[in-house]
């Protein structure tokens, strides 16, 4: 659509209070969904617990570039997120609300800008309408209260968009500008996906309206360079501080993970199919209602469905296709989703929906409440921390792949991880006293090696199906008192 064509008649929309009013409805969305409850319960195992120390990591031992996790490099993920949380801690100090807030932010940011992009899209009506259904979708609410990186890149591939798009619409080569700032800062949170997702949403517009003879102004050398120089300093430095950063960054975190199922990530043809209708809940019924939208909108706004059409399919393709999938891997189109659903879907009898919302923000705190604190307690090591205080000088080890990360947040303390059996007896043989973080299930195997080597098992504190153990030297001379109560164990 030019410049010149007036904005088209959509098909009716409920009447909505002018101004900011409409906004401030969408602000009150969001506070209500992301911030109650943010800091209601322990952070869990894997993504929090890790996400989480490696910020921790990064305020206590100044550990910015690149940061690391357990001390050593963490390669996996850029820096930003880590920083943004790192921060966080900074000023809220080191508990859990401050590690979710970056997130919850992020989520707030993303609805609202979803919204000013609705606007140029179909209007200041329906413009409400999409930051509603963003915001009070399944998986946003969901994301906006966990510690990981994809709502901060879900923000800021949301804004490189709508800059971009903005931009070329209006002949603006600043917006270009930002938009390639916005990029770069997607670049800089999860890697090269943070710069495919805009290309695939904005190259086919673009291909579109060269073929129908426009020429839109691209200020190509100059947004280049704003990309370089605020991201490759820092994977340079990175690179500098740590050899090897880079090509384990790049081709083993992205392309090895994109074309093997080495990260035992994968899943159906349609497992991105399920995440959506699954993920737009409480508005999948709306799904309905695209293609006539659709057939209604074609000719007078091509331009803004090939845009929306492009950011949802290309980048759904491209995980349909990696052999690693995981939910939130698509997280990014859902502002597209909210927006052709806000475009397309009929609003004329708004009663149905206008009650979505509401009974959406107290079904998700309602199973916040719930959910989150029975989840933790099974995936988190802060119940346990709660039963025992540790003693300074013994070593703290875990023999576990995945659920050391909290303990590590919530003890404070350099955890020595055993993935197998023969770094768990180099463990127990090397030190005198430990602490040692099982799974109940591996009980019997522990306490046969602590006897091996002279040591016997004591269980400090438990937690569903974790025990925090410590191993000690047998007394040479017990007590008449030990040696009942060791009776009694044997028994």
């Amino acid at each position: 659509m030019t410049e010149e064509q007036e904005t088209p008649i959509l098909h009716p929309s409920p009447a909505l209070p002018g101004g900011p009013a409409p906004f401030l409805l969408i602000l009150f969305l969001c506070l209500s969904v992301f911030f109650i409850g943010l800091g209601a319960y322990p952070l869990y195992d894997p993504d929090e617990g890790r996400n989480a120390e490696v910020a921790r990591e990064t305020v206590m031992d100044g550990h910015w570039l690149p940061p690391t996790l357990n001390g050593e490099v963490r390669y996996q993920k850029p820096p930003l997120y880590y920083w943004l949380v790192a921060a966080s801690f900074k000023i809220w100090g080191l508990r859990e609300f401050a590690a979710r807030l970056p997130s919850a932010l992020a989520a707030l940011l993303g609805a609202l800008v979803t919204a000013i992009l609705g606007v140029k899209l179909w209007g200041k009506e329906r413009a409400w309408w999409a930051g509603t259904i963003l915001a009070t979708s399944l998986i946003y609410a969901i994301y906006a209260h966990i510690v990981i990186f994809d709502m901060v890149l879900t923000l800021f591939i949301t804004l490189a968009i709508t800059l971009a798009w903005w931009g070329i619409t209006q002949n603006n080569k600043n917006l270009l500008r930002l938009s390639a700032f916005s990029a770069s800062l997607a670049f800089l949170t999860k890697g090269p996906i943070g710069v495919l997702i805009p290309i695939m949403a904005l190259t086919p517009p673009m291909v579109y309206r060269i073929r129908k003879g426009e020429r839109p102004s691209i200020p190509w050398l100059s947004m280049l360079i704003v990309f370089l120089v605020l991201s490759a300093p820092v994977y340079l430095i990175a690179e500098l501080k740590s050899p090897g950063y880079c090509y384990k960054f790049f081709w083993e975190e992205n392309v090895l993970r994109y074309l093997t199922p080495r990260f035992h990530r994968h899943g159906p043809w349609f497992y991105y199919l399920v995440v959506i209708l699954v993920g737009l809940f409480p508005w999948t019924w709306f799904l309905k209602e695209i293609p006539k939208g659709i057939e209604r909108l074609r000719e007078t706004n091509f331009d803004e469905l090939l845009l929306l059409g492009s950011w949802i399919l290309l980048p759904t393709l491209f995980f349909t296709f990696s052999q690693s999938k995981l939910p939130h891997y698509i997280l990014p189109t859902f502002p597209a989703w909210a927006l052709l659903l806000a475009g397309t879907a009929s609003w004329d009898t708004p009663s149905r929906a206008i009650t979505l919302a509401p009974a959406a923000v107290v079904l998700y705190l309602s199973a916040l409440l719930l959910m989150g604190p029975a989840l933790a307690n099974r995936r988190s090591s802060a119940s346990l921390l709660n039963r025992v205080h540790l003693e300074a000088q013994i070593p703290v080890a875990a023999f576990t792949k995945t659920s050391w990360y909290s303990l590590a947040f919530y003890s404070g303390r350099k955890i020595e991880v055993a993935y197998k059996k023969t770094p768990l007896k180099k463990a127990v043989e090397k030190d005198k006293s430990l602490y040692l973080l099982v799974k109940k299930k591996k009980l019997p195997l522990v306490s046969s090696l602590a006897r091996k080597y002279g040591k016997r098992v004591q269980i400090v504190a438990r937690a569903n199906d974790h025990l925090l153990l410590l191993i000690k030297r047998e007394d040479p001379h017990p007590s008449p008192r030990a040696l009942q109560e060791k009776r009694a164990q044997g028994h």
